[in-house]
């Protein structure tokens, strides 16, 4: 894996324009995983690893595409916060908070309806009251939601960045302040007080590392986000952890969770998953505010189409109706290459 460390703050563009002047605040979004990818195809164009990055340069840069599509020569398999000893990944969505405490949703079927509601299950209480919880879980507590045995009582929530906001002036020629020009940016702090330090964590197969070793070597700095900070990087060995295989009965409930945010359509997303499951038919999703996926394409000087994701900790249930195994990964949606579309299966216990 690229472990990567900020040097000072970081602040990650919103979807909206940011317009300097008293009546707004640029806040900083968390890292997309195309924004991880686009720091290193930055650092290998600075040092003319062109081929890599499937780059024409000559009279101008141009792509070269493969199947009408082009990619760079290298895959990302997820992009992820990370405490010095595992990813962080965030809270399922279909873990939440109730007046009783932490707690699991499971599904019911009123009046003998096809579309099951659901409830929150607090150590064997149930209640229809609940929100949201947000945050971040390590992989022991995730490995167990996905084996339906989540540690609820012993769930530690961690919170990987703070919230840190700073205020600016734009000057003129003469160095005085432009009238309204007063502005204030929410930039994201990694959290340094943990025992190891949270760091960036961006996941690549094996043969994918190697060749992007031989070009950036072991370490190095690249520029990360808006206003280009500087970050260092190191490659570290590091696996990314992957859920085991488990074998589902007819009947049973299936849990797929996005580890990484998803681009596509709600429907194509679903239609994908149970072609991947398998004899499956689709309960409840769990899922919050989509995601806008888009930038600035570097070579065409333009911006990229906008695409929309489904976040990350976003949860679907399947219902199975024949005994199935499920495969413990898969990639569904687009930009997969970018560290988009890693799911994790798992059970409803």
């Amino acid at each position: 894996m690229i472990e990567i460390r900020p040097h000072d703050v970081l602040f990650f563009r919103e979807s909206r324009d940011f317009t300097a002047g008293q009546a707004h605040v640029g806040r900083s979004v968390e890292p997309l995983p195309h924004t991880l990818a686009g720091a290193i195809m930055g650092a290998l164009f600075a040092r003319r690893a062109y081929d890599l990055l499937n780059l024409e340069v000559g009279n101008g840069v141009k792509k070269k595409p493969s199947n009408g599509e082009w990619r760079p020569g290298f895959s990302i398999e997820g992009v992820f916060f990370h405490d010095g000893s595992s990813p962080l990944f965030k809270m399922p969505m279909d873990i939440v908070e109730t007046e009783l405490g932490i707690g699991e949703l499971k599904p019911y079927w009123p009046l003998k309806k096809e579309e099951p509601a659901v409830h929150a299950s607090v150590q064997g209480k149930r209640t229809l009251r609940f929100s949201p919880l947000e945050g971040f879980v390590g992989k022991e507590f995730l490995m167990g939601y996905l084996r339906g045995e989540p540690a609820l009582e012993d769930l530690d929530l961690l919170r990987p960045y703070l919230k840190e906001e700073r205020v600016g002036i734009a000057l003129n020629g003469l160095k005085t302040t432009v009238v309204g020009m007063f502005y204030r940016t929410e930039f994201l702090r990694l959290d340094e007080k943990s025992d190891k330090g949270v760091r960036i964590a961006v996941y690549l197969s094996e043969s994918d590392e190697e060749k992007l070793k031989a070009v950036l070597g072991e370490e190095g700095v690249l520029k990360l986000g808006g206003e280009s900070r500087f970050a260092r990087f190191e490659f570290k060995d590091g696996e990314l952890p992957i859920p085991e295989a488990l074998e589902v009965p007819a009947g049973g409930t299936v849990r797929v969770y996005l580890a990484t945010p998803v681009v596509g359509k709600f429907e194509d997303i679903k239609t994908t998953l149970i072609k991947k499951l398998g004899n499956v038919e689709f309960l409840k999703l769990f899922t919050g505010r989509r995601l806008k996926v888009t930038g600035w394409d570097m070579v065409e000087r333009k911006p990229k189409p906008l695409k929309y994701a489904l976040p990350a900790g976003t949860v679907f249930w399947f219902r199975v109706k024949e005994s199935l195994s499920l495969p413990g990964k898969m990639s569904v949606g687009e930009m997969t290459w970018a560290g988009y579309g890693l799911a994790f299966t798992g059970v409803l216990g």
